[in-house]
């Protein structure tokens, strides 16, 4: 400890934050690296037939979606759905009818109010 006490700071302060910087290179580094051989692997194993053999994912999943028709599965969904569709479409026009039919409203009220005071004879100020 002798050897920086008559030099100023310890080197600590010089050498930590860059020992900290090269730290931070090095851990990015290895997850860039990790990453790119993870999407590698996928890649393979997505575009092979037989699907990932490394155990990762379930058997017989290739990591892509399985897509089906909706007729062939869930078609009393669909036909709930499709109607659930249809009637909020009717509701939100109803609504949207009302909206206009109440902002009409507030407007004759506002503007039957502003003829009431303006044909309301001024009082002489004293």
């Amino acid at each position: 400890m002798w050897w920086w006490s008559n030099y100023g700071p310890t080197p600590l302060v010089f050498f930590g934050p860059m020992m900290m910087f090269v730290f931070m290179l090095v851990c990015m580094a290895g997850m860039s690296l990790m990453m790119r051989m993870m999407h590698r692997h996928r890649s393979q194993a997505v575009g092979s037939a037989g699907g990932c053999s490394a155990g990762v994912w379930p058997s017989g999943h290739n990591g892509i979606r399985e897509t089906q028709t909706p007729d062939s599965r869930h078609s009393a969904f669909e036909e709930y759905r499709a109607q659930t569709l249809q009637r909020l479409d009717q509701e939100q026009r109803e609504f949207q009818e009302f909206i206009v039919r109440l902002r009409a409203a507030k407007d004759k009220a506002e503007f039957e109010q502003f003829m009431a005071d303006r044909m309301r004879p001024v009082s002489s100020q004293a």
